[in-house]
């Protein structure tokens, strides 16, 4: 169960309705950006290649909104279960200070940095 009051549960969905927006705008001016782009032929072959390249991006920072959008509502349904606020490794409370920062945060700050460093640690390299 958390220990965050209504009244900053409240402030975190608005932080994540903001997130979300901005997210989403992003995307949107993104897809434009594409539609002009794929509207105009590579004229040879250094054009296609960065076509190519380009598409390869684009197509990166596109799962990138949609992994962020993810940790929105992932966030969003820890919120409906009250256990928003609980680190998902120890079970402790996530400073509040941290959840604004980082309002989509699984983690206590000591627990995601143990996380982040065994996704660098190599397998059986410890």
């Amino acid at each position: 169960m958390s220990d965050l009051t209504k009244e900053q549960l409240s402030s975190l969905v608005t932080l994540l309705d903001s997130r979300e927006q901005r997210i989403r705008g992003q995307m949107d001016a993104a897809a434009v950006s594409r539609t002009l782009s794929a509207e105009s032929e590579p004229s040879d072959d250094a054009n296609l290649a960065g076509h190519g390249t380009e598409e390869r991006m684009d197509d990166a920072v596109a799962e990138h909104y949609r992994m962020e959008l993810a940790d929105i509502a992932a966030a969003r349904e820890r919120i409906a279960e009250l256990s928003c606020g609980v680190c998902l490794d120890c079970g402790e409370p996530i400073p509040y200070p941290r959840l604004q920062a980082y309002p989509t945060a699984k983690r206590c700050t000591p627990c995601q940095r143990k996380h982040e460093h065994m996704l660098r640690t190599p397998t059986g390299m410890r």
